[in-house]
């Protein structure tokens, strides 16, 4: 690649690098959730608790403990483009009476956790996410 074609490509990922900070800075980075029973990762067994799920790229959220015993990295396909609204959420997929995290809702859209694979006679089961802003809770809206 030739100087100036170099310059214009560093010049079109600085600006899209900018755009996307300019995205991130308006919407939650991380949030919280209270799951209130066990549950299913890629075949490991996760205890009920409270969980912060963080942002750290748009398909990749680092899911954590709050004891800090338990930290799971989670990747993501995107399956729904964000509404107006839009709940923000967990949804477990209930399965022979076990919970399998399946897909996370926010401001970004549906999103569904690779790992995992639906199956026809799955129901879900909701749980809240309630965003965080420098430690402090707001009201649900999204990933902060």
């Amino acid at each position: 690649m030739n100087r100036s074609g170099l310059l214009k490509c560093s010049l079109v990922l600085l600006l899209m690098v900018l755009m996307c900070g300019g995205v991130f800075a308006e919407n939650p980075r991380s949030a919280t959730a209270d799951i209130p029973f066990d549950f299913y990762i890629s075949g490991v067994k996760l205890p009920a608790g409270p969980y912060t799920l963080s942002l750290i790229a748009p398909t990749y959220v680092l899911l954590r403990s709050k004891d800090g015993k338990v930290q799971q990295d989670l990747y993501f396909m995107q399956d729904a483009s964000p509404g107006k609204n839009p709940p923000s959420k967990i949804v477990f997929a209930v399965r022979d009476g076990k919970y399998y995290f399946a897909e996370v809702w926010g401001y970004f859209g549906k999103s569904q956790l690779t790992s995992f694979n639906p199956q026809p006679g799955d129901t879900s089961k909701d749980v809240p996410l309630k965003p965080v802003e420098k430690g402090v809770a707001k009201s649900p809206s999204g990933l902060q």
